[in-house]
């Protein structure tokens, strides 16, 4: 069902409520390339929004995103917006990107679109679909790449991987940007303004709520923690067949590097393209003087031109790009890279714990250098050195606190320019009951570009502006504490040499065949489905019985599968042999 609303915000525009499949009214906002011709169709992007936030409706503005609607509409783009149910003015309960809400809303979307006379077709319902959007609106397109074939490349910007792990990782809650989200997204009422699906009562899931108001208390339940481990990408990465750029931001202190690794080496697993881009930017500030939007977006263009428009022609670039903390944009033959030593740090101390370490707790989204801390400096790194990766830490303490389950956190501080190293912060869980324990962890991905002139500190401290409040009273001897910061050369790839020469897997059919029969009739069912990529071609599926031979020939549909129904005369006492070949 679809209603037009009044007034269209520019020409070649239109806004639109699409009925979603259980009924939700969904707000869009349809925009046609700006260099279209008369009677042209071209592909259409959809561009998800941040949470939460309503669609953009600003055609010819762009914005900070990886791409904005006037770069993709001047490159012969049509553009979709919509408003995620719950917010803006469509209607229904927020879900939070939930795989049965909004990502069918989504695929109602791409229905409309396939009826829209801009739109390029590649088959009856099938539109030529690229999407694009950061946050919210990049996870929303790994979702729903997953599930819909008719999604042809995507460009998820600043992705969780886990909301669990951006939100709480390893349980401790970043208090300040939990709170900062939640509040922007609770519940409030609609007004019909002319532009919306009349009256909408928005609202979010209950269990979001609950985690919401846990999390500016500190601390989530388990209860919560499993709400966000449901709202993960990582199930159905996979799936993904749509050829994907993965740009994430090296200073996201919400979603960094890590959560963009995750869903890269998801989506490679699974066998489509995939590129990897780290900007300075995301969930947090750039420190640099700037961080190159054109670079981002022409390289956001190129991805669709050659995926979307289907032009081999069209140079991606390398696997993996990244913009190191000097502003400055480096290149690898592939990720991960081969690395070529460590720069390492080791000290010992003892740390008082209480309260006033976590001042601005819940209020600042930034961390700090810390001043009450155990230090350890670094070795000045070789010239033109590149320190890319997860740093490594092993941890022997002991202490006793009126808390025994708290955390530390752990920090590689850039002393030149006395900050925290693209501001990555990693907690340390530890227990304060008298024994000696030791604790090893990878800390939060860093990408910076040393020179014999840089100076960097590992902090171990007993709180963090970004996280919740230090509850603990007491004190805690560090026996031991090492770090490595891994050192890697961007001409070798550090990939497996068996992953690296794997041949394509063979492609097979997998069979399964019911039949019943009715008298001296049967009536076989053949389920196939290709087990590897390309899922293209041709199956034919033969049946034997008795003497008679019967041969169907049908293509393999986009989702991998093929249903074929034969009937056949079986004489008594036989069995029919059911057969199938890809071609």
């Amino acid at each position: 069902m679809l209603a037009l609303l009044a007034g269209c915000p520019a020409a070649h525009a239109r806004d639109v409520v699409v009925t979603s499949f259980d009924g939700t009214p969904i707000v869009a906002h349809f925009y046609t390339s700006s260099v279209a011709k008369p009677g042209e169709r071209d592909p259409t992007v959809l561009v998800g929004s941040g949470y939460p936030e309503s669609g953009n409706t600003k055609p010819d503005v762009d914005t900070s995103d990886i791409v904005g609607l006037a770069a993709l509409r001047g490159a012969g783009y049509n553009v979709l917006t919509w408003d995620p149910r719950g917010l803006g003015g469509s209607g229904g309960v927020l879900r939070f990107n939930s795989p049965d809400y909004e990502v069918r809303d989504v695929q109602a979307l791409i229905d409309w679109v396939a009826r829209q006379p801009e739109a390029l077709l590649d088959g009856p319902g099938d539109p030529r679909i690229g999407m694009s959007g950061s946050s919210y609106g990049g996870a929303i397109q790994l979702l729903v790449a997953a599930r819909d074939p008719r999604v042809d490349a995507i460009v998820p910007d600043i992705s969780y991987n886990s909301p669990a792990d951006g939100f709480a990782p390893a349980g401790d809650v970043k208090t300040s940007w939990l709170t900062e989200i939640c509040s922007l997204g609770t519940a409030v009422s609609y007004l019909p303004t002319g532009d919306a699906a009349g009256l909408q009562l928005g609202g979010q899931d209950p269990q979001l709520t609950t985690a919401c108001a846990q999390g500016a208390l500190g601390s989530l339940s388990a209860a919560s923690t499993r709400f966000f481990r449901t709202r993960s990408v990582e199930p159905f990465l996979q799936d993904v067949k749509a050829p994907t750029l993965i740009s994430q931001g090296t200073v996201d202190i919400l979603f960094g590097p890590s959560a963009g690794i995750a869903n890269f080496e998801g989506v490679r697993a699974g066998g489509a393209p995939v590129k990897m881009m780290w900007r300075c930017g995301g969930h947090g500030k750039c420190p640099t003087p700037s961080s190159d939007q054109l670079h981002v977006t022409l390289t956001a263009l190129a991805w669709l031109h050659r995926w979307l428009d289907r032009d081999p022609s069209v140079d991606t670039g390398p696997v993996f790009e990244w913009q190191d903390d000097s502003g400055t944009w480096r290149h690898g033959v592939d990720f991960p890279l081969a690395g070529t030593g460590t720069l390492d740090a080791s000290g010992s101390g003892t740390l008082a714990i209480s309260p006033a370490d976590s001042a601005g707790s819940g209020v600042l989204l930034e961390p700090m250098p810390a001043v009450n801390a155990v230090e350890a400096d670094f070795p000045a790194p070789p010239a033109n050195s590149t320190i890319l990766g997860a740093p490594a830490l092993t941890l022997t303490y002991r202490g006793t606190a009126t808390v025994k389950s708290t955390y530390l956190y752990a920090q590689i501080v850039d002393t030149v320019n006395d900050r925290v190293v693209d501001d990555q912060v990693t907690p340390l869980p530890v227990t304060l009951d008298g024994r000696t324990r030791t604790l090893q962890r990878s800390l939060e991905t860093i990408a910076i570009h040393g020179e014999p002139s840089s100076r960097y500190r590992l902090q171990i401290a007993a709180g963090s502006p970004v996280f919740a409040l230090q509850r603990a009273i007491g004190a805690v001897t560090i026996g031991s504490v090492s770090a490595s910061l891994p050192i890697v050369d961007p001409d070798r790839s550090g990939r497996p040499p068996a992953a690296m020469a794997a041949p394509a897997l063979p492609r097979r059919l997998l069979l399964r065949v019911s039949s019943r029969r009715d008298g001296r009739s049967a009536r076989i069912v053949v389920r196939s489905r290709l087990r590897s990529t390309p899922c293209t071609g041709v199956v034919t599926i033969t049946a034997r019985a008795g003497r008679a031979v019967r041969s169907v020939r049908t293509h393999v549909r986009r989702d991998c599968t093929v249903r074929a129904v034969l009937r056949l005369a079986v004489a008594r006492g036989r069995r029919a042999r059911v057969g199938a070949r890809f071609a």
